[in-house]
């Protein structure tokens, strides 16, 4: 039920060794004494004669892989595109969709992964022409067969279906209805990547999340989520009269750090004198990736840890670049390193009083769920009695986080399966 892989891969062999005679072989007229005393221009003609067969096999074999793809598409099945789209990389994946697909809370979304690719935005001008090649290099898959839908989730803010990578060298600019333009798809939808990581939460089976706090579910009620990555992400999520729910973007992660002690005291003025210029200190310079690097900088000058740094572990901290550095500190604490066990017990206590503060702002009682990366690679932190106990610590308001079912997720495609959820949504026609 999808195009025979060996006729795609024979006709874009076919393709590229034509590529390669056009630039060097144009239509000259040689005579037989001129190919008989140039040899290159022989195999200059011989390259010409094999390219225009291989010309009319193309088109052949695009016709042949694109009959192969037709039948299970139009009445039944279209594709649908979905990406993760941030400001290093852009991952995309093409799916097939039956039209009369459902969206069921607690299954992915339906659809049958056909080709998925990973490219590094450096490489491309702009993003059009990253979506340019992935449609090429789908099309053995596809018969050249152009999306119904597209879903992208974008690193920044989401304004009009556009958003501005101001991380990218040369600057992009990615437009939902510039892309259905020149990409030739129906519709095109942006959403900003935590919103993704919103709408992936209603995928997740029971085996894929695991329960922290069972407090008690209202059904209907609001569902928030904060992840921790290499930045902080947060959103919620409420639901319609029918219970369909809907996704909203928030920038709480950039909300003022709150010290709960005086080691954190010390830690906020470490960072107001690292970030003195941006005269502010946010909750993601400290629940991040990046956050925890600045934890155990922190920690080894501070006069209480600083005779306790292990030599090697320090100097494979300062060695590594920026973003491995979380790595060093996370490696050291599994080695019971004190110093980075420290750190890693600040940064569990700093994210659990967070988690807490959404549940405070939105009052999930349909779930208060943990994602992102550090914690699906981490869970035992978010397990700690640390992290718990600064979650549980609000004073008088306490009780609202043991009637708030609180949830660890597992997986760490959660984004990407919310940017389908949302693709499909699109195909359906039922996404806002």
């Amino acid at each position: 039920d999808s195009c025979p892989r060996p006729v795609a891969m024979l006709a874009r062999f076919g393709r590229s060794l034509a590529r390669l005679a056009r630039p060097s072989f144009a239509p000259l007229a040689y005579s037989s004494s001129t190919i008989a005393s140039d040899s290159a221009s022989l195999r200059a003609a011989g390259a010409v004669a094999v390219a225009s067969a291989l010309a009319v096999a193309i088109y052949t074999v695009e016709e042949q892989r694109r009959a192969s793809c037709e039948p299970w598409l139009g009445k039944d099945v279209s594709l649908v595109m979905a990406g993760d789209c941030g400001g290093t990389n852009s991952r995309l994946q093409i799916f097939k969709v039956p039209n009369d697909a459902k969206l069921v809370v607690g299954q992915p979304p339906p659809g049958e992964l056909l080709f998925a690719k990973k490219y590094e935005n450096h490489e491309f001008s702009n993003f059009t022409v990253v979506c340019q090649r992935f449609l090429e290099d789908a099309a053995m898959y596809t018969g050249g067969i152009v999306p119904a839908a597209c879903c992208l989730a974008c690193a920044g803010a989401i304004s009009e279906n556009s958003v501005e990578f101001t991380n990218v060298a040369s600057g992009w600019n990615i437009h939902g209805a510039k892309l259905e333009r020149e990409l030739g798809i129906k519709r095109v939808v942006l959403i900003n990547d935590f919103v993704a990581q919103g709408y992936g939460l209603l995928t997740l089976s029971d085996d894929e999340k695991v329960l922290l706090n069972k407090g008690t579910y209202v059904p209907g009620a609001p569902v928030a989520c904060v992840g921790a990555g290499t930045g902080l992400g947060e959103c919620f999520l409420t639901a319609a009269s029918d219970g369909t729910y809907t996704c909203w973007p928030s920038e709480g992660g950039h909300v003022e750090f709150s010290p709960r002690n005086e080691l954190g005291l010390d830690l906020l003025h470490h960072l107001r004198e690292k970030f003195a210029d941006k005269k502010r200190v946010s909750i993601e310079r400290v629940v991040s990736g990046p956050g925890i690097a600045s934890i155990y900088e922190f920690l080894r000058g501070h006069w209480a840890f600083s005779g306790r740094v292990d030599p090697a572990i320090d100097q494979a901290f300062v060695d590594a670049p920026p973003h491995k550095q979380a790595v060093v500190v996370s490696k050291g604490a599994a080695a019971k390193d004190a110093v980075c066990e420290e750190a890693i017990d600040l940064f569990s206590e700093c994210y659990g009083a967070e988690v807490g503060n959404a549940v405070l702002k939105w009052l999930p009682k349909g779930g208060m769920y943990v994602s992102g990366g550090i914690a699906a690679k981490n869970p035992d932190w978010i397990k700690s009695e640390t992290f718990l106990a600064a979650y549980h610590s609000k004073g008088r308001l306490s009780p609202q986080l043991a009637q708030t079912p609180l949830f660890l997720v597992l997986t760490e495609d959660t984004g990407e399966r919310g940017a389908l959820y949302c693709a499909v949504q699109t195909l359906l026609g039922t996404f806002a």
